[in-house]
């Protein structure tokens, strides 16, 4: 009985850690920015998406970030499926890899967390311009860069969080 119920109070301690971290993700995407930086800014939601699929593997995969995804699609008026499956396949990608992952130093992550951003665009850009008027451009790439720059300090933001709600 009391398994159970510190299982139910870290469910809902999850729930609450996700949910903040999307929240501001959200925030920090749909902020005005300057246009020199605009093109750099980090794609925030697939940081968290990854971050929270890397360090919680069993609780957070691509059924979460899909429902994450679409939730986002209706608040944003995108095409349906094309960044909750976007996001579902990082989160695929980062649950398989995250043993491995974890083993790394945080600026070591920085590397195969770039490379699945980068799939994550193309798979998005390629899946919105199949069913929308959407051209990748050069500017299209420049997010990553500026998230893979921002990982590491978005990591221990994050593990400060992980800590304070006590999810493990």
């Amino acid at each position: 009985m009391m398994d159970h119920n510190n299982t139910n109070a870290s469910g809902v301690q999850m729930l609450l850690g996700v949910s903040i971290s999307v929240f501001v993700a959200l925030v920090l995407a749909v902020v005005q920015l300057p246009a020199f930086l605009f093109y750099f800014w980090p794609d925030w939601i697939a940081i968290v998406v990854a971050y929270w699929a890397l360090r919680t593997p069993n609780q957070v995969g691509p059924f979460v970030a899909f429902i994450i995804g679409t939730l986002l699609e209706v608040l944003f008026v995108r095409k349906f499926g094309v960044l909750g499956f976007g996001l579902a396949t990082l989160a695929f990608l980062t649950n398989s890899a995250s043993q491995q992952l974890r083993a790394l130093s945080i600026w070591q992550q920085m590397i195969p967390i770039g490379f699945f951003i980068a799939f994550f665009k193309l798979l998005t850009g390629w899946l919105s311009g199949m069913v929308a008027e959407f051209t990748i451009t050069p500017e299209y790439w420049y997010s990553i860069p500026g998230s893979v720059f921002i990982w590491p300090f978005t990591t221990i933001l994050l593990e400060e969080l992980r800590r304070a709600l006590r999810i493990r």
